[in-house]
């Protein structure tokens, strides 16, 4: 973990030294209470993913905003989150190898700690290292509603499975997770409504598959932030896994209904450190500190110029006509990134800003922790 340098806070964002992650307080508050807002006359709870932002001390305000508990993609991420005091986690990921099964079996010990299984083999291995530890796992399984990723086929698949793994003594069913990832980013509203609920149909179906056979779902967990006011409203779910809502980025301005519901509290602060014509301008931002996937950050500062190349630790900048003199070099910019999960775990800290003071400084603390 970088060394803080506490003698930031209180100065302006233009004394921090760069490529720096930027996290406007106000703005995260405000998309805080948004969420709260919606969830608060719904029967749906909010169990926020912890992949986005990686941050114990902004998941422990999700919980102080309402949230039942913490979702997480990584083993290494819930144990980031049960040292920062966190106890109801799950992981809505598939857990193998003998050694990860060991670390989950003794995080169990002392968590309220929940996992997806989509596989028998998998199921036997963990029940069996349960039992050795003396503990009993909670599980959800994971039905593939047409992501295509991971998960058992819903409905008949699904409840085969459960009947099998709930003869294992050292697993507790809980309920289904799902994740209707595949229509996250269509951008009509009414097109992604549509193919939405014609996945979670999957899920209450297989709901009430497993209650006619007697076996009760608590929790039903699916949803994201491109989906969250429709999966949130659907009578099955009884939580859903938002994540990108908190600090948003720019691919969600191409969701209808999405982009503009959650203001863009995340910005990459960037240093001019060339100027080799008068239609551009290099930064000291390159691939090391921001991802591209989604497409190429954008200048906080609308119609400035655009960003149009980025090399290991250099970004490239055509201005826009008639701005050749609003740059020089040694100024600092604001980029916006296109994909904030990416682009935060490349960092090791957040500043936190309010009012363009530095108020905080936030450590990453399961910046890296994929394994």
């Amino acid at each position: 973990m970088v060394a803080i340098d506490s003698y930031i806070i209180g100065r302006g964002v233009e004394e921090i030294e760069t490529p720096a992650l930027l996290l406007d307080l106000v703005k995260v508050e405000d998309n805080l209470q948004k969420m709260a807002g919606f969830l608060k006359e719904k029967k749906t709870y909010l169990r926020p993913h912890f992949k986005t932002h990686k941050s114990p001390f902004l998941a422990h305000k999700q919980m102080e905003a309402g949230a039942i508990g913490i979702s997480c993609q990584k083993l290494a991420e819930a144990e980031v989150l049960a040292k920062s005091g966190l106890k109801d986690i799950l992981i809505t990921n598939q857990i193998a190898g003998r050694q990860k099964i060991k670390r989950l079996v003794n995080l169990a010990r002392y968590t309220d700690l929940k996992i997806a299984i989509d596989h028998l083999d998998n199921a036997r291995e963990i029940s069996e290292a349960a039992l050795v530890k003396g503990v009993r796992v909670s599980y959800l399984v994971e039905i593939d509603i047409g992501m295509n990723r991971a998960g058992v086929n819903p409905g008949q698949p699904a409840l085969k499975l459960i009947k099998e793994i709930n003869k294992l003594s050292g697993l507790f069913f809980l309920g289904i997770m799902a994740y209707e990832g595949h229509t996250v980013f269509i951008k009509s509203y009414q097109a992604r409504k549509s193919a939405v609920l014609k996945a979670l149909a999957k899920v209450s179906a297989t709901r009430d598959l497993l209650s006619k056979n007697g076996i009760e779902c608590k929790i039903i967990s699916c949803g994201g932030t491109g989906t969250y006011s429709i999966t949130g409203s659907y009578p099955a779910v009884t939580e859903i896994e938002a994540g990108s809502y908190l600090t948003m980025d720019t691919k969600y301005d191409q969701i209808e209904g999405i982009g503009s519901e959650f203001k863009k509290a995340l910005s990459i602060l960037t240093t001019i450190v060339s100027r080799p014509d008068p239609e551009r301008v290099i930064v000291d931002l390159g691939l090391k500190s921001v991802s591209q996937e989604f497409g190429w950050p954008t200048i906080k500062v609308g119609g400035a110029g655009e960003l149009y190349q980025l090399s290991e630790e250099h970004g490239f900048i055509k201005l826009s006509k008639g701005r050749a003199n609003l740059y020089r070099i040694g100024q600092k910019i604001e980029l916006i990134p296109s994909h904030g999960c990416t682009t935060i775990n490349l960092h090791e800290l957040y500043y936190g800003i309010r009012d363009g003071i530095v108020e905080s400084i936030l450590p990453i603390a399961a910046r890296g922790k994929f394994y």
